[in-house]
């Protein structure tokens, strides 16, 4: 049996808490962690960051080195669903992935489709800082990380 216990990201949890406060000092307007936004009925997002009054939209991804296929997929996913808000909002949100690692910033403004599409569709890449001590935190979450293939229904 697999110990899924070892695969839980408390350290990239708590990193999210202090990027998502030094996002909102930033943008100099508070910000609404994991607000359940409704798309239509049945149908809603849960985004890293939102304001409906100041018309933004984060999603913060806490991972540092090289991306797997998973990881790529779920920023995908997160461009999907900020893009999908502004349709369905039918207003222009001011769209941000939030990151902390240059590597990854190195990816996102490369030549790849999800590239591209954050060019194509106005999304800003915001690098954020973090301290030597959450790095190694969420450094030593990832290697002990175990991934774990499920199946999507």
């Amino acid at each position: 049996m697999i110990d899924t216990s070892k695969s839980k990201s408390d350290e990239q949890q708590k990193a999210e808490i202090i990027i998502g406060d030094r996002v909102e000092e930033y943008l100099a307007c508070p910000l609404k962690r994991n607000e359940r936004v409704v798309l239509s009925e049945g149908v809603h997002i849960v985004p890293d960051l939102y304001s409906e009054k100041d018309r933004i939209v984060g999603e913060i991804f806490a991972h540092i080195g090289f991306l797997k296929v998973g990881q790529k997929h779920k920023i995908s996913q997160d461009i999907l669903k900020m893009l999908l808000l502004e349709q369905t909002k039918g207003v222009k949100y001011r769209k941000l992935l939030v990151i902390v690692d240059d590597k990854i910033e190195e990816y996102l403004k490369g030549k790849s489709f999800i590239a591209e599409s954050i060019r194509q569709f106005d999304i800003e890449i915001k690098r954020i800082d973090i301290s030597d001590e959450n790095y190694e935190k969420i450094m030593n979450a990832q290697r002990r990380q175990v991934m774990v293939n499920e199946t999507d229904c």
